[in-house]
């Protein structure tokens, strides 16, 4: 049934021989995914995937740093699907501290497993674990600062979620199902609790590959926006700023390395919990005042039209001012003894 919905599903576009200057240039500013056929196929990871579970994972223990990673996994009946128990009396799986090289011989104790327990080492820091990793495995697209993260485990679904970053992910082995919704697929994605997820980030209710279009009738409209692609070793996929995406590993044994980063200014504050702030204080308005406080936001917050405070003296404009490190912190201050007062 997956490969049926996938199918339907346009397919993102693929780009091959990337260099600096296509990715900088051309891809970064279309905002769209971009699958980069290929781009890490020369990395010696990948060849040594490309040999054998076992060799991958040899070759990633010559750089194990000793340290315990969070492993989470789950029993076979969950069938690789990280997710809610059926009653969202909390969630499908455990998490656990574990040795690295503990973690990946338990997924080889279990390749052969026609049922598997799922199990999953998630987006643990490579400087931190497997330092020398990225000296021989290198990204020429970013700067040597965005540090990458890795991913390994057996046949499993991350549920459809979004990141406030961008993202480079690229299959190391086993092959991997990407499927990604633009932003503005939201309110079709039906997403679960904000106080309970899976990973940290609010996830998407519906299945992509087996969706109940009963139980979530609009998802068919996110379908019909999505694009998908199926990596195999050596493949990555951009994924652009805030864009959901549903991650399927398709192998018994798979590896990814992601690297995220973000352009804009790190201490400016998180958006998302404007979130919070703004359905504490818009949501229970009557509409007329929430589509008058809409218009307040266009021009203020997201500038839809002029600049807000062009009109004024520079030395008169205040929080209108372009934002600096200092306006910030006085902004902060000011919500601060706010909601202390509220």
């Amino acid at each position: 049934m997956g490969r049926l919905v996938t199918e339907a599903v346009s397919a993102i576009r693929e780009w091959r021989k990337v260099d600096l200057a296509t990715f900088r240039d051309e891809i970064v500013p279309a905002g769209q995914p971009a699958l980069m056929k290929g781009l890490f196929g020369n990395w010696p990871a990948v060849q040594a995937g490309l040999k054998s579970a076992q060799a991958l994972c040899d070759y990633m223990n010559r750089f194990d740093a000793g340290g315990n990673v969070q492993v989470i996994s789950g029993p076979p009946s969950i069938k690789g699907r990280f997710f809610y128990k059926e009653d969202l009396s909390g969630l499908n799986f455990e998490r656990a501290q574990v040795p690295f090289r503990a973690a990946i011989e338990r997924l080889l104790v279990h390749l052969d497993d026609p049922s598997p327990p799922a199990i999953a080492i998630q987006a643990t820091s490579v400087t931190d674990h497997l330092p020398g990793f990225a000296r021989e495995n290198v990204n020429a697209l970013l700067d040597e600062t965005v540090g990458p993260r890795i991913w390994v485990g057996n046949a499993a679904t991350v549920a459809t979620h979004f990141d406030p970053l961008q993202n480079i992910a690229c299959v190391v082995a086993g092959r991997r199902r990407f499927t990604l919704f633009p932003p503005d697929q939201v309110s079709n994605l039906y997403i679960g609790p904000f106080e309970m997820t899976p990973a940290g980030a609010p996830v998407s209710m519906a299945s992509v590959a087996a969706p109940d279009f009963e139980r979530y009738p609009r998802f068919k409209e996110a379908l019909a926006a999505a694009q998908t692609a199926d990596l195999e070793p050596g493949d990555a996929v951009y994924i652009p700023y805030l864009w959901w995406h549903n991650v399927e590993s398709l192998e018994k044994f798979n590896v990814l390395v992601n690297y995220w980063w973000n352009p804009a200014p790190a201490d400016l504050g998180r958006p998302f919990y404007c979130i919070f702030h703004g359905m504490m204080t818009f949501g229970a308005l009557p509409e007329d005042q929430r589509k008058a406080w809409r218009a307040m936001f266009d021009h203020y917050v997201f500038k839809m039209g002029p600049e807000p405070g062009a009109h004024l003296p520079p030395e008169k404009r205040g929080v209108l001012s372009p934002m600096t490190r200092e306006l910030a912190m006085r902004m902060k201050a000011t919500l601060l003894d706010a909601l202390k007062n509220s």
